[in-house]
């Protein structure tokens, strides 16, 4: 038995409401994990809680981002998608090849999305994390930066 939830035709797949929801539909969208090269993927969450037809992937990023790096993709996003949620809330997965779990330069892809996208006020969802081993929500610890005193 398989893990992986069945992919239906777009208008038959159910509504995505809870972060739960949307780790099924990456989950669905990935099929067996594997992946060759970093990437990350973006979609629309339109306001009817169904996800766009739209699955947009992004190739050859580097391996650490922040609010600055993530400020253009975020722009693009407001420009397609619109402010506040006009149209819905952008949903973001980065996936990478490898078995080790996620690492801070994961988490820095997290957190720069998550700056870029409050700075501009646009409106996301948690963003999601896979490796070959695994598909998960980036946690809220997972987004805190760390600063060590001497």
């Amino acid at each position: 038995m398989t893990d992986i939830p069945a992919l239906r035709p777009l208008q038959e797949m159910p509504p995505i409401r809870t972060a739960a929801d949307l780790c099924l539909r990456w989950r669905a969208l990935m099929g067996p994990l594997g992946f060759s090269q970093p990437r990350l993927w973006l979609t629309l969450i339109q306001r009817d809680d169904m996800m766009s037809r739209q699955l947009i992937q992004i190739e050859e990023i580097p391996r650490w981002a922040d609010a600055e790096i993530c400020q253009p993709l975020m722009e693009m996003c407001q420009h397609i998608f619109g402010r506040n949620g006009a149209a819905g809330s952008v949903a973001f997965l980065l996936t990478r090849p490898g078995r080790h779990p996620m690492d801070e330069a994961d988490r820095s892809w997290a957190r720069g999305l998550v700056s870029a996208a409050r700075h501009l006020g646009i409106s996301i969802w948690p963003v999601h994390f896979a490796n070959d081993v695994e598909l998960r929500v980036f946690a809220p610890d997972d987004l805190v930066t760390c600063h060590i005193r001497d």
